[in-house]
């Protein structure tokens, strides 16, 4: 059985999306989003705009200058897909970094317009960003 259109539509948006996340393409990550988009993160319970989760990539990026994914496995739905997938990279010191993480994306008009994020904060609090933990939660 073929891919419906909407669904592969979805699937080349994971895509685009994939190819800009893992560059830090500014540009490229504007495109695939709507500019009212929101990210919600397992970890903090917290919904953010899509520019304020700008400055916590940029802390990753300073971190780990060249992650990409690996094991990335999409599935399209009607409005939007569940992408899951592992980060990795290498830290600036040498040390491996490795996160499994799965979003659930909401698609309108061939735009993200909410994801919601599950993954396990302690790769990125050994890397001392602990951005995605609420304050009093926050470790030390």
């Amino acid at each position: 059985m073929s891919e419906s259109t909407i669904h592969a539509t979805m699937r080349a948006l994971a895509l685009k999306l994939v190819n800009a996340a893992a560059t830090n393409n500014l540009d490229d990550l504007k495109d695939v989003f709507d500019p009212k988009a929101v990210i919600w993160h397992s970890t903090d319970d917290l919904t953010i705009t899509i520019a304020d989760n700008q400055p916590i990539a940029a802390a990753f990026f300073a971190k780990v200058p060249h992650p990409h994914y690996e094991d990335i496995r999409i599935t399209p739905f009607d409005s939007g897909y569940v992408q899951q997938h592992q980060w990795v990279g290498e830290t600036i010191d040498g040390k491996s970094f490795r996160v499994s993480a799965c979003a659930i994306m909401q698609v309108r008009d061939g735009k993200i317009v909410r994801i919601d994020e599950y993954f396990d904060s302690a790769p990125f609090i050994r890397l001392g960003l602990d951005t995605w933990l609420p304050k009093d939660r926050s470790p030390g």
